[in-house]
């Protein structure tokens, strides 16, 4: 970018971003520049998406930045319904939460983080808080109140710092709500980069209806918006069936999750002396993950590169439960699913536990240990989720303006939205192409016998 201002970036789905010649804005162009969210560029938003759908590589840097762009527009919308806009240190504080809202993902995120425990969310807290990072650096030269400030949007025990109080609702909302701006861009962009429709809703519209509540409790949708947040709930419902859900992307989510446990289970086999010979030529960083809780400085050095760089390793590991896994994953030679669904609706678990069963001891047969060639994957989602005061974290529901001016729930206004309170799960089973014969017959035999 030149010396002169506005500094712009152009982006894919907003178009033009630009950044004013103004304190906010010469804070957030400062932390975009910091090394723990350029390190953000090296992890990829879809994770294994790309494998199915080629375009989709884009970056959660990206999707940051994505994310601050639409953070800006609802307090540019709330700025022309209250006739002022925020002071600046509240301004501040929301487009820094939005920009920094993914800062601590690790590579691979889901996959990683269920075999090895380390948890994203914690290591965001991490990164604006320690004084090491260049992030709270930047963040603390503004203001020597701001990481602390900053830190209530992550975690609900940080109390603001300085006799500071939490941010309104309203606010709170634009960074984690079922209508935030993290949703309003992921949606949009990735149904950009998988090139599919699904995502696609109106965001200008829907941005242009929204309405502020006087005591600052919530925001809500004008009455004109509801076929317009309709859209944007289906598009969410859609993305995830068709898109977060495809039966192939998970194949390579199981198999990579395998390949994890796998290698933690060899780790934790191993001499310390023998662990580092467990993958030839494998980054040290990779070890530690599995072998418990990381220091910040480690994990911030672990990326998507780092984890390609080990599944290369692994292609030339002595087990071959590793190799196989790693080739398929690096060759996309990946496990084919038997959609079990059906079964688990008509409520028949009992054939589950019988395909189960006959499966491994077919595994075995072929020479498998079924533990790293058979698994089963049940991703599940709640397109529009009811309020639940039991959750540790309640949803945060969509208010709409009802038939009498005031602002009720979306799904009591909306029997399509009702619709989607329902909770939905996918029973799959995933293993090797060269089974899949063999298991189809299986499956003929005790998951299909009887159906049409």
């Amino acid at each position: 970018m030149s010396g002169s201002w506005p500094k712009i970036i152009r982006d894919p789905i907003h178009d033009l971003i630009a950044f004013e010649d103004v304190p906010c804005d010469r804070l957030l162009l400062d932390l975009l520049n910091a090394r723990e969210v350029q390190r953000l560029r090296r992890i990829k938003q879809l994770g294994l998406t790309e494998l199915v759908f080629p375009a989709a590589n884009h970056s959660r840097f990206a999707h940051s930045l994505g994310v601050l762009h639409i953070a800006r527009r609802f307090l540019d919308r709330f700025q022309q319904l209250t006739g002022h806009g925020l002071d600046e240190e509240r301004r501040t504080l929301v487009l820094a939460a939005a920009l920094l809202h993914d800062v601590g993902h690790g590579p691979f995120s889901h996959a990683f983080e269920k075999v090895t425990g380390q948890n994203h969310e914690r290591y965001t807290l991490a990164i604006i808080l320690d004084e090491q990072t260049e992030v709270h650096q930047k963040l603390r030269a503004h203001s020597s109140t701001l990481p602390q400030q900053l830190a209530q949007f992550f975690d609900e025990e940080t109390p603001p710092s300085g006799g500071g109080h939490r941010v309104p609702p309203y606010l709170a909302q634009i960074i984690s709500s079922q209508l935030d701006a993290d949703r309003c861009d992921y949606l949009l962009r990735d149904s950009h980069a998988t090139g599919t429709n699904y995502g696609n809703y109106d965001l200008s519209w829907l941005l242009a209806q929204l309405r502020l509540q006087p005591d600052g409790a919530r925001f809500y949708l004008s009455r004109k918006a509801l076929s317009v947040a309709e859209a944007y709930l289906f598009a969410r419902a859609h993305m995830y069936r068709t898109v977060y859900f495809h039966k192939t992307t998970r194949a390579a989510e199981v198999m990579l999750r395998l390949l994890f446990q796998r290698f933690k289970e060899l780790l934790a086999e191993a001499t310390p002396s023998a662990r580092l010979g467990v993958v030839p030529g494998a980054p040290g960083r990779a070890h530690a993950a599995f072998l418990g809780p990381m220091a910040l400085p480690d994990y911030l050095r672990l990326d998507d590169h780092t984890i390609t760089e080990f599944l290369k390793g692994c292609t030339e590991a002595s087990d071959p439960v590793l190799r196989d896994l790693s080739l398929g994953l690096l060759n996309r030679h990946l496990f084919k699913a038997t959609d079990a669904t059906s079964v688990i609706q008509a409520g028949e678990v009992g054939k589950l536990n019988a395909f189960d069963a006959r499966v491994r001891d077919h595994l075995k047969q072929a020479g498998l240990d079924p533990r790293f060639a058979f698994a089963d994957d049940t991703p599940g989602d709640t397109p529009y989720k009811p309020y639940n005061p039991d959750d540790r974290n309640p949803a945060t529901q969509i208010y709409i303006e009802g038939t009498g001016g005031r602002p009720v729930e979306i799904s009591t206004e909306s029997e399509t939205v009702a619709q989607l309170r329902k909770r939905y799960v996918l029973v799959r089973y995933y293993s090797p192409p060269e089974q899949r014969e063999a298991i189809n017959r299986i499956a003929g035999a005790i998951l299909y016998k009887g159906q049409s």
